[in-house]
């Protein structure tokens, strides 16, 4: 079985920029598998980092810039203290506010009234995405989560009420020892709070992370690759049979209320990161900001909006290609010649033999004028990524 029928798209054209992401790095505390951009708050690094932000983006966004949307992730967003929250509002607000989709990524313990209130007026925000990971104490407690499982329900119950129109829950499997059984469980509890949109990840064991570290010396042992098949499949099947619709590997939703936001980055359509760690896909070109907190506001506060940027990739042809069929493949529409062209400006062709041999693994299907993953696909999506992205890995050191 393949992924459901795709969601209609939300494009604004290849050349100007369809999504602001604004990165706020602080969190209560950080989990042992993250390896994100994240820093501890305090009340001296908030205020440099605001002044740098804001300085990022007025140095940065292009002239007349108009976000189809907007996403606060981190870190933490709300974790902003009620001061900050109203300078971000400041500078913010007129961008957000003309957008189709404001997205505020929250904790379920740490989500206030009183923020949340304040970001709805300030910046619009209509869609709310709760890090909710898991209903079991014993895997909260193993992931490292600051909240229990009681607090997920308050969020939601807190982000309907103030009118939030969209509630998104964030789920993972695969945590050390996990049970099928408790997969169910989160299940379960995710879908008697009657989300919109439900994303749904396996573990990732990042390098350099605690939970990486663990593993290398035998304290934690990863799930098999089998048992995070069924996992998978599971999760598949309980949310369709729900009424959700499968349009992206990790991604699940009511009809009507995919991520709008997302979607910008699976159609490889241009978008501007602002601080630190983001990154931005401009003009066929990969910005990458200074990834440290404090280094990010130094850069910005003594040499200019412009330092944000510490990297700067011209992605090949071949290789921006590759990277945008992958991301159309991961996606219910899947990869559609002509689409491509109008999103990125690029054609498929040269990938014709590569997508038959994956065709011919049972890993990819045609449907009319698209190529689509396969059910079988679907289950082994990282390794049909690695395959196309592999042939791009060998030509670069051939010409090397």
């Amino acid at each position: 079985m393949t992924l459901a029928p795709p969601p209609r798209g939300d494009g604004a054209g290849a050349t100007s920029p369809a999504a602001l992401y604004v990165h706020l790095p602080f969190c209560a505390r950080r989990c042992p598998y993250c390896d994100f951009a994240t820093a501890d708050l305090s009340a001296a690094l908030e205020a440099r980092y605001l002044d740098a932000l804001e300085a990022e983006a007025r140095a940065r966004l292009p002239a007349g810039f108009a976000p189809r949307t907007v996403y606060l992730g981190g870190g933490t967003p709300a974790e902003l203290t009620t001061a900050g929250i109203a300078r971000l509002v400041a500078w913010l607000g007129p961008l957000a506010r003309g957008a189709a989709e404001v997205t505020l990524e929250a904790n379920p313990r740490t989500l206030l009234p009183r923020k949340l209130r304040a970001l709805r007026a300030g910046l619009g925000v209509d869609r709310v995405s709760l890090g909710a990971q898991s209903f079991q104490p014993r895997l909260l407690a193993a992931l490292g989560r600051v909240h229990r499982p009681e607090d997920v329900p308050r969020a939601v119950a807190l982000a309907r009420a103030e009118g939030v129109a969209q509630v998104s829950l964030d789920l993972m499997f695969g945590a050390p020892g996990q049970t099928l059984a408790e997969v169910d469980l989160d299940l379960d509890a995710a879908l008697a709070l009657a989300p919109d949109h439900l994303s749904v990840y396996c573990l990732t064991w990042e390098e350099g992370t605690p939970y990486a570290l663990a593993r290398d010396r035998g304290a934690l042992r990863p799930r098999s690759a089998g048992w995070e098949a069924r996992a998978y499949a599971r999760v598949r099947a309980r949310l369709r049979a729900a009424g959700f619709v499968h349009y992206e590997v990790s991604s699940f939703a009511r009809p009507g209320r995919h991520a709008r936001h997302n979607t910008v980055y699976w159609r490889s359509l241009p978008f501007v990161g602002l601080g630190n760690g983001a990154a931005s896909l401009l003009d066929g070109a990969r910005l990458t900001n200074v990834r440290d907190p404090a280094a990010y506001a130094d850069a910005v506060l003594t040499r200019g909006g412009a330092a944000a940027v510490a990297e700067v990739e011209v992605l090949p042809p071949a290789r921006r290609l590759r990277e945008a069929a992958w991301l159309a493949l991961r996606t219910s529409h899947g990869l559609e010649p002509a689409r491509l062209r109008a999103d990125a400006g690029l054609d498929p062709a040269p990938l014709a033999a590569d997508l038959e041999r994956l065709a011919g693994w049972g890993l990819l299907a045609r449907r009319g004028a698209r190529w689509v993953l396969t059910g079988r696909g679907v289950t082994l999506a990282d390794a049909v990524g690695r395959e196309l992205l592999r042939e791009d890995d060998e030509a670069a050191r051939a010409e090397a």
